[in-house]
């Protein structure tokens, strides 16, 4: 057998092989990036409510998918984020600001690695909650506090008496 025959012949049995492992690493290159954008849209549709629960399990999943080169920076915002939210101040006036920058500096900072091109400014200024929505959990807030201090027995159930004759008469009195 010849040079160029043992050569078509690795050809022919190492070409599929190859195109297969390369295929797999293609695939297995688009699902990681993929998870990445899930990620990074989640936390974006998220970011008027930061205490929703997919906001959370996304910010918790950044050690996760956002590892390896490339990604330092996303990592070093993600750090300073959790940090200032975890061992911060919530009591101090700068507080809020500060988690406001940072979480700002990680969108940013996850935008680039993922190839979007956001300006500070708008990741800031462009999310959209309704007032009904900040209303609703607010609400929804003041409830559970209630319940929650009644259930827990430091507060009592309120009760208010009515004198229902009045009432009745006042309306026959009208008719």
């Amino acid at each position: 057998m010849e040079a160029s025959e043992m050569i078509m012949a690795l050809a022919v049995l190492i070409g599929p092989i190859a195109a297969v492992q390369i295929q797999k690493w293609l695939e297995k290159n688009r699902e990681n990036r993929s998870r990445k954008v899930d990620i990074f849209k989640t936390l974006m549709t998220t970011r008027a409510t930061r205490v929703s629960i997919d906001h959370v399990e996304a910010l918790n999943m950044i050690d996760l998918e956002f590892t390896g080169k490339g990604y330092e920076k996303v990592i070093a915002a993600w750090r300073n984020y959790h940090d200032n939210l975890t061992n911060g101040n919530p009591q101090a006036e700068t507080w809020g600001q500060k988690n406001e920058d940072l979480f700002i500096e990680l969108l940013y900072e996850m935008g680039k690695s993922l190839n979007y091109h956001f300006e500070k400014v708008m990741l800031k200024r462009t999310a959209y909650s309704p007032i009904a929505h900040g209303n609703l959990e607010f609400e929804q807030q003041t409830i559970r506090r209630g319940l929650a201090t009644i259930l827990s027995g430091k507060a009592g159930f309120p009760v208010f008496f009515t004198n229902n004759m009045e009432t009745k008469e006042e309306n026959k009195k009208e008719k």
